[in-house]
């Protein structure tokens, strides 16, 4: 994942309220909120937001099927 994808899939389940982030090698990607808060995403929250993002139809085609 580049680090323009990654800056995407933040910004999709975060928002802007972003201070500092961090994908382990596992996967599971931890953000640190404004407010200091730490938010833990698993590595397959991470791979659906970023398949959403690349296939934003993806969810409607799934709907179809």
């Amino acid at each position: 994942m580049t680090d323009r994808e990654l800056k995407k899939v933040l910004n999709k389940l975060m928002g802007k309220d972003v201070m500092s982030w961090r994908l382990r090698e596992d996967g599971y990607l931890v953000v640190i909120n404004k407010q200091g808060w730490k938010v833990t995403f698993s590595a397959e929250e991470v791979q659906r937001t970023l398949q959403e993002l690349q296939n934003p139809n993806g969810k409607q085609d799934a709907a179809v099927k």
